[in-house]
């Protein structure tokens, strides 16, 4: 009845009142209920379009996708209608109750419910329509996850401060590339990365990119690995295509750090795309300095160095596990450790290979550690070996494979044994005077140095270089497969049933023996293919080692012989028999005869230096192709018997320092020593060290002038050296050394003078020499006057006490 009488009075007013009509159908029930079946409708709709959407969503999440903002704003709408329509529904049965039990509606709930249910079902259709996207997701740039923080970094010292000094060099706008340098395995990309997590932690650039370019360059992967984490992409077909649009996206970034590991070749960043400077830095990693500042002119780079012992072993042991210290197995571990030399690659997977293994195990490791040979060494040390053979075969040329390896099996830690063991075996192609083969050696060193395969000497002298003792271990491993070169110790050889059969060397080309205590030596080493003998014995124990007579008897093709530390109160014999003998080395050596070289005929270099010798022998002027001759610190020496020096036409080189002969002249049991006018007689000559208590001794017109170098110490003092010599002069004036008879005047081209003893008188007279000869390239002036000092420079003179 309720429902006839609500529908005549709703057609009543739509005649009579139009504008109340629409507020009084949501009275009517059929309204009421139209409205809530579409909400519902539509609810279920908008429902499936978020559904499919979510499905959407999800899948581009999966993907590593980013999912566009008005997408998740439409989501959260949708969301919000969607919770509204349901709890409205939900109550909609409770607050559609009739009044009076049942009997007639409740007409103002009704008229509520009805327009609520009308306009929650106009904002889901509002929403529907909204759902209009472009994209739904779009790539992001992957987190790199070399700038992800490394539990494993140990913040050391020594890499901090080199840290500190990059950190600084990036906040410098006139530094725009810089680089990191170090030999393989020695932690520069552990560096780099550690200085690209800084920087990004720090907010010191708004983006960071890390890419590894390897000895194989590819510019289509380096540049798609820097497009990929920027979240660009190259679609350019080309490559200069691919590069401007790489070059556009870094330009977009206001500051940017691209750091390139692992350098080996030029990388031409225009080619890359890689717009250094406003705003972008690189930083570069390579194993060669040369690399980075020749190839890719970077001039701002940083060395790192090996980690000293404290370093070393607190990495060894978070490595093996710190259980090690305080345990049986310290000792040991701390001597595997020490074998290890600071390089963290060999550190790092010697003791993780350790870690928990028994002590057995850790004292046969140490023993191969002791005792590298081509096979143990790959299996105790495969990561560092594999990083330190690949810089050797990127070295390339083979004269710098010759002198690497030469350098690593026999220990030669200076330029001059260098050149001479070089020299010997013909390793220096093309080059057949001693001076052009000093300057090879010299350019061969600064390049393994620059390659970090070797290293500065501890003394900083720039003559001498050492070599790390796992490269070394390398080069001994590589040398002996490739090679044929046997190395061993005392410990090594005693005992050994190859080396006492002849089996172990037979076809060798090269045998090194260090530290040989006992005689240890076979009668005739059975070698026809050696090339180089060389034996240093233990110094500690000079008179218990000799050679046997007969073992050069079976060495035809030998070039180079060196023996140090030896008690040879006779040379062999059998010496005498090698044709091919190129340079002979006896050092630090007890000789009382050595005759023998005489036969020698095809020697080029003979070097006796710091050996016990009283006489040179005549036989030593038989020697007509002798290039160079040292005779440094023979205290001993007391004859050159005359018309010796004067043979050697072809002589190069001559060494006699203030350490050694020095009697110019002088009668010796009966023989009047060697006259310095037959120095004369070396046309060739180019390098000359001597001394002489008397003045007189030295002739005029001694042709120093030419000379490349020399230096001449005259008036019976023991001079100092001032490093690697140049052109230097040394006079100690008295009585019977008057200035005026000095030959200041003759030395053309000085670089090093000093003057001891001067007199007041002879100043006027000096300065005046010195302005006839010219003072161009003088460096160092030293005068000492008697009874006070004056040091004058080539600059500017000024007077100081000298003590």
């Amino acid at each position: 009845m309720a429902e006839i009488i609500l529908t005549i009075v709703v057609e009543v007013v739509k005649c009579l009142a139009p504008p109340a009509y629409r507020e009084i159908s949501y009275l009517r029930e059929s309204k009421y209920t139209t409205n809530l079946q579409n909400l519902k409708a539509e609810v279920d709709n908008l429902k499936s379009e978020r559904e499919s959407l979510l499905r959407q969503v999800d899948e581009a999440e999966r993907n590593g996708e980013e999912i566009e903002e008005n997408v998740r704003s439409w989501l959260e709408g949708a969301n919000k209608v969607i919770e509204e329509a349901d709890k409205f529904t939900e109550d909609e049965a409770a607050a559609s109750k009739r009044c009076f039990g049942g009997l007639c509606p409740n007409l103002k709930t009704r008229r509520r419910l009805s327009k609520e249910a009308e306009r929650q079902k106009e904002a889901v259709v509002k929403v529907r329509e909204d759902r209009r996207f472009d994209r739904i997701s779009y790539r992001t740039a992957p987190e790199d996850i070399r700038l992800i923080p490394n539990k494993d970094y140990e913040p050391f010292e020594s890499r901090m401060s080199t840290l500190r000094s990059i950190l600084s060099a990036l906040e410098d706008r006139d530094v725009n590339m810089l680089g990191i340098y170090g030999m393989g395995g020695i932690g520069k990309t552990t560096l780099a990365e550690e200085v690209a997590r800084k920087v990004k932690s720090d907010k010191l650039f708004d983006q960071v990119v890390f890419v590894e370019v390897s000895q194989n360059q590819d510019i289509r992967k380096i540049q798609g690995v820097i497009a990929d984490k920027l979240g660009l992409k190259l679609h350019e077909e080309s490559d200069e295509g691919r590069a401007g649009r790489l070059c556009e996206g870094i330009q977009a970034e206001k500051k940017i750090l691209i750091v390139l590991d692992n350098i080996w070749e030029n990388l031409d960043l225009r080619v890359v795309g890689i717009p250094h400077g406003d705003g972008c830095k690189v930083l570069l990693t390579a194993r060669s300095l040369n690399v980075l500042s020749e190839k890719m002119d970077c001039r701002t780079n940083f060395p790192v160095g090996v980690l000293n012992e404290e370093e070393a072993w607190s990495l060894f042991k978070k490595m093996a596990g710190d259980y090690v210290e305080g345990s049986e197995l310290e000792e040991v571990a701390r001597n595997v450790a020490e074998e290890c030399a600071g390089l963290p690659v060999s550190i790092v997977t010697v003791a993780r290979a350790l870690r928990n293994k028994g002590i057995r195990e850790w004292k046969d490791a140490l023993e191969q550690l002791r005792r590298p040979s081509s096979s143990n060494f790959k299996d105790v040390q495969p990561a560092a070996f594999k990083a330190i053979e690949l810089s050797y075969n990127k070295l390339g040329r083979d004269d710098l494979k010759n002198i690497f390896l030469l350098i690593g099996y026999t220990a030669i830690a200076s330029i001059d044994d260098l050149l001479m063991c070089g020299m010997g075996l013909g390793l220096f192609q093309g080059v057949n005077k001693i001076e052009a083969a000093r300057n090879r050696v010299h350019s061969l060193v600064r390049t393994l140095k620059a390659s970090c395969m070797l290293l500065d000497h501890i003394s900083q002298k720039k003559e001498l270089f050492s070599m790390h003792d796992v490269v070394r271990d390398v080069a001994i491993s590589i040398a002996s497969t490739e090679r044929n070169v046997f190395t061993a110790t005392n410990e090594q050889v005693d005992g050994c049933r190859e080396w006492s059969d002849g089996s172990a060397i037979k076809h060798c080309t090269s045998i090194v023996l260090h530290g040989i205590k006992t005689n240890l030596l076979p009668e005739v080493l059975e070698c026809p293919q050696l090339e180089l003998l060389f034996i240093r014995a233990d110094r500690w124990e000079f008179s218990s080692l000799t050679i046997p007579n007969n073992i050069f008897m079976s060495m035809i093709e030998v070039r180079v012989v060196n023996l140090t530390d030896m008690d040879l109160r006779s040379l062999p014999s059998s010496l005498g028999l090698l044709s091919n003998l190129r340079t002979l080395s006896l050092c630090h050596c007890f000789l009382p005869d050595i005759s023998v070289v005489g036969g020698l005929k095809k020697l080029e270099i003979l070097c006796l230096r710091g050996s016990a010798i009283k006489k040179l022998p005549v036989e030593v002027g038989e020697l007509t192709w002798l290039k160079l001759l040292d005779l440094r610190d023979c205290w001993g020496l007391q004859v050159i018997p005359p018309n010796i020096l004067s043979k050697l036409s072809h002589l190069e080189e001559l060494y006699i320092g203030p350490k050694s002969f020095h009697n110019w002249e002088v009668e010796v049991e009966g023989v009047k020593n060697a006259s310095l006018e037959e120095l004369k007689h070396l046309p060739n000559l180019t390098s000359l060290e001597l001394d002489t208590h008397d003045v007189s001794t030295l002739p005029r017109g001694l042709f120093l002038e030419k000379l490349e170098r020399y230096r001449i110490s005259i008036g019976g003092r023991f001079w100092g050296s001032t490093g690697i010599w140049g052109r230097e002069f040394r006079l100690e004036l008295y009585d019977q050394i008057r200035l005026k008879d000095s030959l200041v005047v003759q030395l053309q081209r000085i670089e090093d003078l000093e003057l001891r003893g001067l007199q007041e008188q002879d100043v006027d007279y000096f300065r005046n020499e010195l302005v006839k000869v010219g003072s161009s390239h003088l460096k160092r002036l030293h005068i000492h006057m008697r009874g006070s000092g004056l040091a004058l420079s080539s600059a500017e003179p000024q007077r100081r006490g000298i003590s």
